[in-house]
């Protein structure tokens, strides 16, 4: 039985859970480090699970480094993966303990979903506030020792999408990499009878309803959606989800009423995670419109996923990893990012796609499954071990 150790700082979230579910399934022994405190989640005894044992420990710019290397001694696990960025500093920290505690016996992954370059060499100085430039400063004098410290001493990376590959790659990354991609739990995203759900969450029968779902953020090109949908006449646009972004929503609210679109643009906020489901079944037409921002770009999508899920078309932006995700997926077309026309064309479009005759929908979904994130992790496991595992 492999001991595997994770480290995750959003592991006590239910939907990552599912991942750690998944890997007690498989006959692995798991223990999971996460944080005391991280934002709203906060560890308690019930989050407790009879199949792992989390580790809670303080997060701060990273982990108490004496505590973390007392929980690995204590451990003694036969692999661990560090659930974060092949820059950040826990990863650092636990490469750190692993080699005073282990040398390279037992080895190290991280999972990364970075698609932009690393750019600490060039990165220039702001002034916004003391705190951002003490942040960048900071970064550019140590950010290159600890890319230095990882490309000499981690032992593989599990890569979300392809350009994590060739990023690790040009900052000197010789390890083994494997694109794996993020596992979503299908048990609670399938096809589901439109007017059924419509009917329970009272949005009306006889409407064309284009869905985003997610956070309201510009980088995630919500004023895009408003205004392909806008020069539609009769279809309308619902947001779930929303998040904290209240400048955001204020200014995507008042291109709203501009626009004259009030009465044809819903927002459907604390939405249960049980109920996306019936949410994702209502719409005629999922949109995934985001935009390339210098310092982010779309990384993976989980909700492309729980909408092919849902057998819905999918109309996406040509940014970050989008097109990989889609890519095979019947029901889907690609619009030129930041360019609301050719997304209001494409929306037109995706109307008349259906499934090929001989289109195997659950065969093509199984790449994104919690068993496949799972299984696929576990043998590059094996592979790195040289044989130990």
């Amino acid at each position: 039985m492999i001991k595997l150790l994770i480290i995750y700082h959003s592991g006590l979230a239910e939907v990552i859970k599912n991942i750690f579910r998944e890997y007690v399934k498989k006959g692995i022994d798991l223990t999971v480090i996460v944080p005391l405190k991280n934002g709203p989640l906060v560890y308690s005894p019930k989050h407790d699970e009879k199949g792992f044992k989390y580790i809670p420990l303080k997060l701060r710019a990273g982990y108490n480094f004496f505590k973390l290397f007392s929980a690995i001694k204590k451990t003694k696990p036969d692999v661990i993966h560090v659930f974060d960025e092949y820059h950040n500093f826990s990863l650092f920290q636990t490469i750190l303990c692993r080699n005073i505690l282990y040398g390279k016996r037992v080895p190290v992954v991280c999972l990364s979903f970075q698609n932009i370059p690393y750019f600490y060499k060039s990165l220039p100085p702001t002034f916004e506030s003391p705190v951002k430039f003490l942040r960048r400063f900071i970064l550019k004098i140590f950010q290159p020792f600890i890319i230095s410290f990882h490309n000499r001493y981690l032992d593989g990376v599990v890569a979300g999408n392809s350009e994590v590959i060739s990023n690790i790659r040009n900052i000197g990354g010789k390890m083994p990499i494997e694109k794996i991609f993020w596992g979503v739990n299908f048990n609670k995203f399938y096809k589901k009878d439109r007017v059924d759900c419509r009917e329970k969450l009272g949005i009306p029968k006889d409407i064309k309803l284009i869905g985003y779902v997610g956070k309201v953020m510009k980088a995630k090109g919500v004023d895009l959606a408003v205004k392909a949908v806008g020069d539609i006449k009769g279809y309308h646009l619902a947001f779930v989800g929303i998040g904290d972004f209240e400048k955001d929503l204020k200014e995507l609210k008042e291109l709203i009423g501009s626009l004259k679109m009030n009465d044809r643009v819903h927002f459907y906020d604390k939405v249960k995670s049980d109920d996306l489901v019936d949410y994702y079944n209502s719409f005629d037409l999922l949109v995934v419109p985001s935009k390339t921002t210098a310092n982010w770009k779309e990384q993976y999508g989980r909700v492309l996923v729980e909408g092919m899920a849902c057998h819905l078309p999918v109309v996406g932006s040509s940014s970050g990893s989008i097109p990989e995700v889609l890519e095979g997926y019947p029901k889907h077309l690609i619009f030129k990012e930041s360019d609301y026309k050719d997304l209001k064309e494409k929306i037109l479009q995706a109307e008349k796609m259906n499934f090929p005759e001989n289109f195997d929908i659950n065969n093509f979904m199984k790449k994104y499954s919690l068993e496949n994130f799972v299984n696929k992790s576990i043998n590059f496991y094996k592979k790195i071990s040289n044989g130990k595992l």
